[in-house]
């Protein structure tokens, strides 16, 4: 009776555990658009296609948490304020916010990361 309680405790300290942990999403990022405001007026870059991909994680929320969107090693804190699209600021970085954040028809996630007066949207594939 002994050996069967603690296998008893042991599955559900292992279940909570596995529970416990936020899933994450892993997804190749490529710039499709950027601009910028600069002294003589907004300057839009030209992009090529060979730009380096960028690296993110979706870290979902769990019961009332907010997810996170991680960025190299900034983590922004996704809100959805009700519009449809959802926005992630991270508090030690104020100049900086990722806007627009949605899934396309063909499974494209599409963000504008915003920093400081530039701004680039991300067209990204799930990361296998």
């Amino acid at each position: 009776m002994f050996v069967f309680k603690y296998i008893l405790i042991l599955l559900s300290i292992i279940l909570f555990s596995v529970n416990s942990y936020a899933k994450e999403t892993k997804y190749s990022c490529k710039p499709k658009s950027a601009a910028a405001v600069r002294s003589n007026g907004i300057q839009v870059f030209k992009i090529t296609g060979d730009e380096k991909p960028v690296q993110i994680t979706i870290q979902d929320g769990k019961g009332t948490e907010s997810g996170y969107f991680l960025v190299n090693k900034s983590k922004y804190e996704i809100l959805d304020l009700g519009t449809g699209k959802a926005y992630a600021f991270d508090r030690n970085e104020p100049w900086t916010h990722i806007q627009d954040i949605f899934f396309l028809d063909n499974n494209v996630l599409s963000f504008v990361l915003a920093a400081n007066a530039a701004i680039t949207r991300y067209m990204c594939n799930q990361s296998k």
